[in-house]
């Protein structure tokens, strides 16, 4: 059904009255005054998702970057957009499916004059796949599900104004769902480039101070870094898990790198310090690692006593290995392994696969080159104590498996650093003597 048959059906229920005249009904601050509107009752057929919806934006934006458009007037693409809604939060679904079917719809929504869903894109989804499921659920509980209760708009309602209510509705501190964390950065941005005034943002979005905004949108801007960085513009679904973290560790890295808050880093040197910071960053939050034993990422973008970047020598060190890790290895272009996909489904493991391969090439070294760098840092700090170095060089050098010395590929490696290890033996042992 389209925009304007769904308008004149909507209009012929409301009779073109939206606003209560008795003062019962929904309360909604709508441009810029308080004001009382009428709840309806309005079949679930005449209402279309909202594409833009705030809660999946990551999500929608991935699947347009990797397969097509959007639009939720089209079946297949309105149920797409369902799943998406569910996925985001399923445990939580689950809970309110089971309530919307024993109790009904509790909660009104809000809806524009020609259908589309402002507030409630999420219930509305789960009553339609309750309607659907006759296996599951009995016909009075399906019955619950043929009428959405909401409020209609007027018919001028502009997008921003629209965009404001969605916000204030389901992103504010009173937000029922929470979020994935990408959708408050990815709505943070919108609103900006929708013209909202920083203080606006805050408020709508329950963030507490504008200090809030700036931190959303510059970290906003470190994730589409990363994303381009690989080839993954706009498609959000490629974030790993504790990526919000990450990011805003290196943020605050960066600010304080800014802020010429490490002695060794002057002003011609910040720019490519931060360069490669944030290069170095992408790399091990893609190499998704945190699992390993004895990585730990604040090491490399914190700002604790621990970090690589608190000294000159370990941090140029670590940035050498990195780019020895990194430097010429090659990867399929986005374009060719898309083109091999025939369903988001696809896409998502396809791309994976791509992660993986990368992953393949460059852990061992990245990590070889992280645990030089943390056992260094650690050396530094017990450089007073040279017994407990010197027991710590013995307990390293007791794990070479000596049985698999003669088949090594290294000989050469492994006697220019024992001729050096020779070297500083003497000079330790000449230091010490009476």
């Amino acid at each position: 059904m389209q925009a304007e048959e769904r308008k004149k059906r909507i209009a012929e229920i409301t009779k073109g009255d939206i606003y209560s005249p008795d003062g019962k009904g929904k309360r909604l601050r709508y441009c810029g005054e308080v004001k009382t509107f009428i709840e309806y009752e309005i079949p679930i057929e005449l209402l279309v998702f909202n594409v833009e919806n705030g809660r999946i934006a990551s999500m929608v934006k991935s699947f347009e970057r990797e397969r097509s458009s959007l639009d939720p007037e089209r079946p297949n693409d309105a149920q797409q957009i369902a799943q998406f809604l569910f996925d985001s939060n399923e445990q939580a679904n689950e809970k309110t499916k089971k309530s919307i079917a024993d109790n009904g719809q509790l909660e009104t929504g809000i809806i524009t004059s020609d259908g589309v869903i402002v507030d409630g894109n999420r219930r509305a989804s789960l009553m339609l796949a309750i309607r659907k499921d006759t296996a599951k659920y009995t016909p009075e509980q399906r019955a619950r599900c043929n009428k959405f209760r909401c409020v209609v708009l007027p018919e001028d309602a502009n997008e921003k104004e629209i965009l404001r209510l969605e916000t204030t509705y389901q992103m504010g501190a009173d937000e029922k769902v929470g979020y994935n964390p990408i959708e408050k950065y990815l709505h943070a941005r919108d609103m900006i480039n929708k013209g909202f005034a920083p203080d606006d943002i805050a408020e709508y979005m329950g963030l507490g101070s504008t200090a809030k905004v700036t931190e959303l949108l510059e970290v906003m801007k470190l994730i589409d870094e990363y994303l381009d960085n690989y080839e993954y513009t706009g498609i959000y679904t490629r974030l790993p898990r504790g990526f919000e973290d990450d990011m805003l560790k290196l943020y605050q890295a960066i600010n304080r790198v800014k802020g010429g808050k490490i002695n060794w880093i002057t002003g011609d040197r910040v720019k490519p310090v931060i360069v490669d910071l944030k290069c170095i960053c992408f790399d091990f939050i893609r190499l998704n690692a945190k699992t390993q034993e004895g990585f730990d990422y604040r090491m490399i973008a914190s700002t604790n006593g621990n970090n690589f970047l608190l000294s000159e020598d370990v941090w140029s060190k670590f940035v050498t290995d990195w780019q020895d890790a990194t430097t010429g290895v090659e990867e399929q272009s986005i374009d060719e392994v898309l083109a091999n996909s025939r369903s988001s489904g696809d896409s998502e493991r396809l791309l994976e696969n791509r992660d993986q391969l990368w992953r393949d090439k460059v852990q061992e070294k990245l990590l070889e080159g992280f645990a030089e760098a943390k056992t260094t840092i650690e050396n530094k700090k017990e450089k007073e104590k040279p017994s407990v170095l010197i027991k710590r060089a013995i307990s390293a050098l007791s794990q070479i498996d000596q049985t698999k010395l003669a088949t090594s590929n290294d000989k050469d490696t492994i006697r220019h650093y024992l001729g050096e290890l020779d070297s500083v033996f003497k000079e330790v042992l000449n230091a010490i003597k009476d």
